[in-house]
C-alpha cells in the first residue's frame, strides 16, 4: 500500500512541462489525414488547452460528434504509431523546461503527482518517456484527452482514480492543477482546486492573470517559489 500524501498535484504536459518542437502536432495532423482520407476538409484550430478529442471535433466540423467518438480509437492507434515512428526525433528535439525536474522532485515530498492533460494517454506516455519525465508522474492517477472531450470533466476523473489508487479520498481542496493556458485555470476553478498558471506556453503573464489563478509564475525555474505557489504557503 502506498503512503498517503494529502495533496493531488495534477500537471498539464505541453507548454507546462515540455515542448515537442511541433513534432506531436504534425503527427496528429498526419494521423487525422490517414483517418479520414484525402478529400475531407481539416479545419485549422488552436490546440492550446484543448483535449485531443476536442481538437479532432473542431478539426473535422463536417463529421458528426458521434462519428468522431466512434472512430476515436482508430485515431489513437494512428497517432500513437506516428509518435512511435518519431521517437528519435522526440528525444532529440523535445525540450524540458527550466526547473521542471527540480520541481517534480521537490514536490514528491508533498503530494501524489499525475498528468491532467488534453493528450490521449498513449501520447502522454510517449512524450513523458522521451523526455525522461515519466518516473515522476503516476499515469494511472491522471486524466486524459481520451477520457472526455471537455477538459472541465478531467479533474473529477483524475481525483476518482487517484483516490482509488492511493486509498485516500482526495477532495477538491486537496487538488492542485498546474498549467499554461486559461483552460487549465478554468478546469481547476470549476472543480474547486487550487490553480497555478505558468507562462511557459502561448499565453503571457498578463493574459493568464486575467483568469485569476491562485498563483502565477513566469516559469518553474525557482523551486522554492514553485513550492510556495503549489502548496499555497
Amino acid at each position: 500500500m502506498k503512503a498517503i500524501k494529502r495533496r493531488l498535484i495534477l500537471w498539464d504536459i505541453d507548454g507546462t512541462l515540455l515542448s515537442t518542437d511541433g513534432i506531436a502536432a504534425n503527427a496528429m495532423r498526419t494521423a487525422l489525414r490517414k483517418l479520414i482520407g484525402p478529400n475531407v476538409h481539416i479545419e485549422r484550430t488552436s490546440y492550446a488547452g484543448k483535449t485531443d478529442w476536442q481538437i479532432i471535433r473542431e478539426s473535422l466540423p463536417s463529421l458528426d460528434a458521434a462519428i468522431v467518438h466512434e472512430r476515436l480509437h482508430e485515431f489513437i492507434e494512428l497517432y500513437t504509431a506516428e509518435l512511435n515512428a518519431q521517437r528519435e526525433a522526440l528525444i532529440a528535439r523535445s525540450t524540458v523546461f527550466a526547473g521542471v525536474v527540480e520541481a517534480l522532485q521537490a514536490l514528491t515530498e508533498y503530494g501524489c503527482q499525475a498528468p491532467l492533460t488534453g493528450n490521449v494517454v498513449a501520447a502522454a506516455r510517449i512524450k513523458l518517456e522521451c523526455t525522461g519525465l515519466l518516473p515522476w508522474l503516476d499515469l494511472e492517477a491522471g486524466a486524459y484527452g481520451d477520457d472526455h472531450f471537455d477538459r472541465l470533466a478531467l479533474p473529477l476523473i483524475a481525483t476518482v482514480r487517484a483516490s482509488s489508487r492511493y486509498r485516500y479520498n482526495f477532495l477538491p481542496a486537496d487538488v492542485v492543477i498546474i498549467g499554461d493556458t486559461p483552460r487549465d485555470i478554468a478546469c481547476g476553478k470549476n472543480f474547486g482546486a487550487r490553480t497555478v498558471a505558468v507562462a511557459t506556453g502561448p499565453f503571457t503573464m498578463t493574459e493568464l492573470a486575467w483568469h485569476h489563478p491562485d498563483a502565477l509564475l513566469p516559469d518553474l525555474s525557482d523551486t522554492p517559489t514553485v513550492l510556495k505557489a503549489v502548496l499555497g504557503v
